[in-house]
């Protein structure tokens, strides 16, 4: 089920350089899709980063789940994909995304989570701010993804897969590492034959140059959960894989 109001749609393309050793899109490119089309529909409603930023304002993203339908691979490299936003729930903001081919047939949906927070304090924004900055006709068309995440904590089942420095590379514009990078760090872990099907990723404390990070990962059948951390956890990933 598709929305019918407040939403942004925008036909992909995906080109040689989009596609994993799997030959299945890269995960990297589908939230960067996912991450540049939010950005847009939100200058669009009126509350994108330049009209919370009048108001000391701004977006910080929380959580990202994807679940795959189908394998995305060089044969099948255009989809539409959709979005909308949700209405605020006190301190979260959820905004749900569906891709679908040519027939209408879904191809992969997710859900991210948002905050707003306070540029100055970075505490998170009253109630009334939300209100006055955050509207639109929200559209709760359901996402056949769910917004549900796994609460993951390291013990001694995992074990240390390898360290990374942070480089000039990994940084963005506001010079930390951007949400889409987060991604590639647990891919890491996979084996080259090792398609991902699913997976959940939440942020929890940024990383900057200079930092290092310990990546650990724990293996149950068919789920890789992997923690990044230095002096704290700073990201954790739930991933769903399957032979390619």
């Amino acid at each position: 089920m598709l929305p019918q109001k407040s939403f942004m749609a925008k036909d992909c393309l995906l080109y040689e350089s989009d596609f994993d050793v799997t030959a299945c899109v890269k995960l990297h490119r589908i939230m960067e899709l996912m991450q540049d089309l939010a950005t847009t529909h939100a200058d669009k409603l009126g509350c994108g980063w330049d009209d919370m930023d009048k108001h000391g304002l701004f977006w910080i993203l929380s959580k990202v789940k994807i679940e795959f339908y189908k394998p995305v691979t060089r044969h099948s490299r255009r989809f539409t994909l959709y979005t909308w936003p949700q209405p605020s729930n006190r301190l979260f903001i959820e905004r749900r995304f569906s891709a679908a081919d040519g027939s209408g047939e879904e191809v992969f949906s997710a859900s991210t989570i948002w905050m707003i927070l306070n540029r100055d304090n970075r505490v998170f924004a009253s109630q009334q701010s939300i209100e006055e900055t955050y509207r639109c006709d929200f559209d709760t068309t359901p996402c056949t993804c769910s917004a549900t995440f796994a609460r993951l904590r390291r013990d001694e089942s995992y074990t240390l897969a390898y360290q990374r420095h942070i480089r000039r590379t990994d940084l963005d514009i506001n010079r930390h590492v951007n949400n889409t990078n987060y991604i590639n760090y647990a891919l890491d872990v996979l084996d080259e034959n090792e398609r991902v099907t699913a997976a959940e990723i939440v942020y929890h404390k940024e990383l900057t140059l200079g930092d290092v990070i310990s990546v650990y990962v724990k293996r149950d059948g068919n789920k890789v959960y992997v923690t990044g951390e230095r002096d704290v956890t700073c990201f954790t990933v739930k991933l769903t894989v399957a032979d390619n």
